[in-house]
């Protein structure tokens, strides 16, 4: 999986992607500012939002596929089909994406297939888990314990593929305040796990703080999007401000993601 940001072209591509996504979020935030003005602008700029969301998860999917083409090119086929499961994930997110899009975010299937495509990066990551267990009943301790830090980030994926389901399909506030809850405690889990390896100094990259920062960010965006999910809002314009305030904070973390991406792309660049 890492071979993916060993190499300028697929990192490239990502960052190119990340920036339509986080223009499309932009778009998103605006459209919440918009809320209370009564007028079609809201939405209009909540579809564009969304279409670009779709091309940025399309290039992150691009992305992948690169990198898959240039371990096929070098026989390395043990990477090729991790990361052939990683592309599987991102085209059933990317679906998800387009499907949002093509019906104004009124699809229910859209999260459900979004998930199971994060699910899918969750059992791949758990497998990565049993085989660094393997590696160190074999080396009897000589080895750099990983495998908890794998098992960590495989529950977090998989608990925030359950709350992303569920949030993005929410019906009622109960659904919305639990998907929130969710993603927030499977993102925390990603960024404990990213912790403790660079503790270990098993991480000691340029992007890794700003990873850090997003994941940090986007867990507090989840957090807040639960808060707001269970509140009643009296009037238009307070249930635009704090929807505002969720898609801020969110835009925050992708755009933080984003440098971290653009800090690898420098670092192999020179």
């Amino acid at each position: 999986m890492e071979q993916i940001v060993k190499a300028l072209r697929p990192v490239a591509v990502l960052v190119a992607g990340i920036v339509v996504f986080v223009l499309g979020t932009a778009f998103v935030l605006a459209a919440d500012a918009t809320l209370a003005s009564g007028s079609g602008t809201s939405g209009a700029l909540a579809d564009a939002g969304r279409w670009l969301q779709f091309l940025g998860t399309f290039g992150a999917f691009g992305a992948v596929c690169l990198a898959g083409w240039a371990a096929v090119t070098r026989s390395a086929w043990v990477a090729a089909a991790e990361i052939a499961a990683v592309a599987l994930g991102a085209l059933l997110l990317t679906i998800g994406f387009l499907a949002s899009a093509a019906s104004s975010g009124g699809s229910s299937a859209a999260p459900v297939v979004g998930a199971v495509g994060i699910g899918l990066w969750a059992l791949l990551v758990l497998s990565r888990a049993a085989r660094a267990n393997l590696a160190e009943q074999a080396s009897s301790g000589a080895a750099a314990i990983q495998s908890d830090l794998w098992l960590g980030a495989a529950g977090g994926l998989f608990v925030l593929a359950i709350g992303y389901g569920i949030t993005a399909a929410a019906g009622s506030a109960g659904a919305g305040v639990a998907g929130g809850v969710l993603e927030a405690i499977g993102a925390g889990a990603l960024t404990w796990a990213i912790v403790t390896a660079r503790t270990r100094r098993l991480l000691d990259s340029k992007p890794v703080p700003s990873v850090l920062a997003g994941l940090v960010l986007l867990t507090a965006s989840f957090l807040i999007a639960a808060v707001v999910a269970g509140l009643a809002f009296g009037t238009a314009s307070a249930l635009s401000i704090a929807l505002t305030v969720v898609t801020t904070v969110e835009l925050a973390g992708i755009v933080a993601l984003g440098l971290a991406a653009w800090t690898r792309v420098a670092e192999l660049y020179h």
